[in-house]
């Protein structure tokens, strides 16, 4: 083993930790978790230890290989009688700790595994992304400690800078009590500032600071020219959570004699993936940072965030792009990419944000890794059957076209067109009066007569046959108060609601929540959602309501990819699609779940609400704005 003459002294009340660097790490030194050093060596590294420090009162001896460390033991000097003996036998052994990933690992799931966080395992390991592949291997920032006699939790957590609560928490702890020979693990926590210090006197100064809003470890760290590790050793802090008014030791190293040192760089990763069951302020308290910073650091207007989705967290993340060239034709989608910002994008291809925001129907500047946005608008080409009072020109500022637009494309001669008269728009959606792009296909109503049998009731009837309750008692002149008896003739009717034409495939079915969307999306259906902007799938039932659809999702895992939509239960209204028996219809939908439920184990209690065209609140019976505003740029309306 060769010692590459860098160290670094902590120095305690009680004695001191010498940390050695040595240039390589053998199988024999250490090789796996639980593995101890070899007599051999440990009488190496303690020779050593004594020979080159004779007046250094040394506890504990810590060896670090490329950074990590490989091995720590305690220390109280050499045997008298011989220098060839192994180390004593109460001495302390850890070594260092790694995992090989495996098919299924994620970082998150390796970080979970061991009650570690994701960031940690990036930062000990120097990763930029999320990315892994099966058979690497990374280093873990804990080691294994065999608890020895005179052991506390508390005198663990001292000797290694950590409090007892990270302790318990690392080791999956609900009480303090340990026993003789327990494994445990530690946290890695090393400073790597080495040197060759001729004299190891120091003088050591601290100053106090509290913390104020805005301030991070590195802010501070930077502010009192020194480092992050530096002021977490001194306030025995395990993680970078600081909180406004908390008082912290500023420390202050100053070598009677001059010294060498390397600094370690503090760094944050530049770019975070939004996993399950975060939000803004969970991630920024994570980062050290307040929720507005990552609010403007990444242009969002409000909170809400989705899996999947990518922050910048460092505000030195570029997107190197080369900027479009003006002279190959434009693409008309792009798909979104680690560090994309919805303005950067638009920057890049000489458009706007509102631009993007329109042609996409985004309601926020919100996108995640893996979105497809159009970068043009979608033209279309529709059928628009001219009416009274119609003129072409009319007809084209309505569509946003020209007049010679429609000519070309309708083979015309003249500007004299003729009520009744279908002409092909190739436009971007629908006109902007109230004109209607496409005729629409009749309704019908027919009826059947239903035979009360035993147990029969009007609820179940109505359910039964896909209709209103009210308008069954209606259709038979019934109330709510009235009986029914066994042989009974009840008239039904049968709604046929016709399949109405769309902007576009990707659009929905703009249906009248009363005359027709009820009908096809009736109590006790199971359909599947899509939510509009992210493309996600989702299965849900409705379970009950009149004036919109009251309705739950159909299994946990459906909830699970609801939250993840909705960054957790929100009544925050989307644009969606509901899949039904072949169709699309266009709807909006919040997910704060709330009053009663009728499906069990599905992860909410409760029910969500739908709302179509013309569907109006429970609460006042009048129509919500926002919903319907959804329903129409679910429809291409909007």
């Amino acid at each position: 083993m060769e010692f590459l003459h860098k160290y670094n002294v902590e120095q305690h009340h009680d004695g001191a930790t010498l940390i050695l660097y040595v240039s390589d790490f053998d199988t024999e030194f250490a090789t796996e978790l639980g593995t101890e050093v070899s007599n051999t060596r440990q009488e190496e590294i303690s020779h050593y230890a004594q020979r080159r420090f004779p007046n250094l009162k040394i506890n504990t001896i810590k060896v670090v290989a490329g950074g990590i460390i490989v091995c720590m033991f305690s220390f109280s000097g050499l045997s008298s009688k011989s220098t060839a003996k192994a180390a004593e036998p109460n001495q302390t052994v850890t070594t260092a700790l790694s995992y090989t990933v495996r098919s299924g690992d994620s970082l998150s799931v390796i970080a979970k595994k061991y009650n570690i966080t994701t960031s940690e395992l990036k930062y000990f390991n120097k990763l930029s992304t999320d990315t892994i592949k099966v058979g690497q291997v990374l280093q873990l920032p804990l080691t294994k400690y065999m608890v020895k006699s005179g052991d506390s939790l508390s005198v663990i957590a001292k000797a290694f800078s950590v409090s007892v609560d990270k302790l318990k928490t690392l080791n999956n702890m609900t009480s303090d009590v340990i026993y003789l020979g327990q494994t445990l693990f530690v946290p890695t926590n090393i400073s790597t500032t080495s040197g060759d210090i001729v004299n190891n006197t120091q003088t050591k100064t601290t100053n106090t600071y509290t913390i104020k809003a805005g301030d991070s470890l590195s802010l501070v760290a930077k502010q009192f020219n020194t480092t992050v590790a530096a002021i977490k050793t001194e306030n025995n802090l395990t993680t970078d959570v600081i909180t406004i008014g908390q008082k912290i030791n500023i420390p202050h190293q100053q070598n009677v004699e001059s010294q060498k040192v390397t600094e370690p760089v503090d760094t944050l990763p530049d770019l975070y993936t939004v996993v399950s069951g975060d939000s803004l302020s969970v991630i920024a308290k994570k980062f050290n940072m307040t929720v507005q910073e990552l609010m403007n650091l990444n242009l969002l207007t409000n909170t809400t965030i989705i899996v999947g989705q990518t922050l910048k967290i460092s505000s030195t993340t570029t997107n190197e792009q080369k900027p479009v060239d003006h002279n190959v034709q434009a693409p008309t989608t792009y798909t979104v990419v680690a560090g994309d910002t919805l303005s950067g994008i638009a920057k890049r291809f000489g458009l706007t944000v509102n631009h993007l925001k329109k042609v996409n129907h985004l309601q926020t500047d919100v996108i995640f890794l893996g979105q497809k946005l159009q970068l043009k608008e979608q033209q279309t080409e529709q059928t628009y059957t001219v009416k009274s009072g119609d003129t072409l020109s009319q007809i084209a500022k309505n569509f946003g076209v020209t007049t010679s637009e429609i000519m070309t494309l309708n083979t015309l001669k003249s500007e004299l067109i003729f009520v009744g008269q279908k002409l092909l728009i190739r436009g971007t959606g629908q006109p902007n009066t109230g004109g209607t792009t496409i005729q629409k296909l009749e309704n019908t109503v027919s009826y059947r007569t239903h035979t009360v049998a035993s147990g029969d009731n009007i609820w179940n009837l109505s359910v039964k046959y896909g209709i209103p309750q009210a308008e069954l008692l209606r259709a038979n002149k019934l109330t709510t108060s009235s009986t029914l008896s066994i042989g009974q003739k009840l008239t039904i009717p049968v709604h046929q609601i016709a399949v109405q034409a769309t902007v576009s495939e990707r659009h929905g079915e703009y249906l009248d929540w009363w005359t027709e969307a009820q009908y096809v999306f009736p109590i006790g259906k199971t359909v599947t959602i899509t939510d509009f902007q992210t493309g996600k799938k989702f299965k849900i039932k409705r379970t009950i309501g009149a004036n919109h659809a009251d309705c739950e999702t159909a299994t946990l895992a459906d909830t699970t990819i609801a939250k993840g939509i909705w960054g957790g239960f929100s009544w925050s209204t989307r644009p969606v699609l509901v899949e039904v028996d072949g169709r699309k219809i266009a709807a909006s939908m919040s997910f704060a779940p709330h009053d009663v439920d009728y499906i069990r184990n599905n992860g909410i209690t409760g029910h969500f609400d739908i709302h179509f065209k013309n569907s109006t609140r429970h609460k006042d019976g009048k129509i919500d704005s926002s919903h319907q505003e959804k329903v129409k740029i679910a429809a291409g309306l909007q």
